[in-house]
């Protein structure tokens, strides 16, 4: 009896496992899709109204008309700063960017994110070898740093973040490190997903997940993984 309850059990675990899997797969399409109409869609309008508005301004100015081809200009200005905050959106959809551009790019890009439309300042420290990680790994650690990124801005109200990558004996830790307030127990309950999707992801890659509040200020998640490098790369 024992032993048929614990395979049921094992059983249900596996179901659940399954399942949450394949809503993370989903989701992640969703991303993928919307970040591909952002890219290929919006930021070419965009480009479309900077091209005429970029005539506009020389056609004013060979009519002599300095203000009028100044106020051009500058909308012109505005519509290529929209077009790279729609790009960095974008590649923030997509966790390692719209050409595969690997983890370190995606967090960089993640980091102008942070400080363009939060305000926020975030520094990043990012091993070189994490070139060689699998894109599975790439990912899941990407979306990781999006989602404690999330959380220190939204609940933790933090003016700074720390976003670290570092290798050491063939396992690698991604830390995020914020200066806020800190995720409280009503924080950690109200987003309870976030915080378990986050340690689903760790598990994904064969990883632990751990995040706490630190003794004076702010939070730090980690994320502790093997270093498991692309088979292209002959790992």
């Amino acid at each position: 009896m024992l032993l048929e309850r614990s395979e049921t059990s094992d059983r249900n675990v596996g179901r659940e496992e399954l399942l949450e899997r394949e809503i993370l797969e989903i989701a992640d399409h969703e991303k993928e899709l919307l970040a591909r109409e952002l890219h290929d869609g919006l930021c070419q309008l965009l480009a479309g109204i900077v091209a005429l508005g970029s005539r506009l301004s020389h056609t004013l100015a060979a009519n002599k008309q300095p203000a009028p081809a100044a106020a051009a200009n500058e909308i012109v200005r505005l519509l290529k700063e929209a077009i790279g905050e729609v790009r960095d959106l974008a590649r923030g959809l997509s966790p390692i960017g719209m050409k595969r551009e690997g983890l370190a790019n995606g967090l960089e890009a993640l980091a102008r994110i942070v400080h363009h439309i939060y305000q926020t300042s975030c520094s990043l420290a990012c091993d070189s070898r994490c070139a060689g990680l699998s894109h599975e790994t790439e990912t899941h650690l990407m979306r990781i740093a999006q989602e404690a990124v999330r959380n220190a801005v939204t609940h933790g109200r933090a003016d700074h973040i720390d976003i670290c990558v570092r290798y050491h004996d063939g396992s690698g830790l991604l830390t995020i490190r914020d200066n806020g307030v800190g995720l409280s127990e009503d924080d950690r309950s109200h987003d309870g997903m976030g915080l378990h999707t986050m340690a689903y992801r760790a598990r994904a890659i064969g990883g632990s997940f751990t995040v706490k509040r630190l003794p004076r200020r702010g939070t730090l998640v980690a994320c502790a993984f093997p270093l498991r490098l692309s088979p292209a790369l002959g790992a």
